[in-house]
């Protein structure tokens, strides 16, 4: 009978001879790389936001001041 570790070993060997294991290293790195891309979108989005709030802020202080000037 065969034990745990040697089918593992047997397996590992078997997907490495057969370009498996190859295919699952260039999945990850993508997935690594799309991660990468997502992160940087985030942080995109955010800075948009507050570059937005804050163009809204300073619109609604200029509205005030008009408002206030009787304009």
């Amino acid at each position: 009978m065969i034990s745990r570790l040697g089918l593992a070993i047997a397996a590992a060997a078997w997907l490495g001879g057969c370009g498996v294991a190859d295919g699952g290293s260039a999945v990850a790195t993508v997935a690594a790389a799309r991660k990468q891309e997502l992160d940087k979108a985030r942080a995109m989005q955010q800075d948009v936001q507050r570059e937005l709030e804050a163009a809204m802020a300073e619109r609604r202080r200029q509205l005030e001041r008009l408002e206030r000037d009787g304009r």
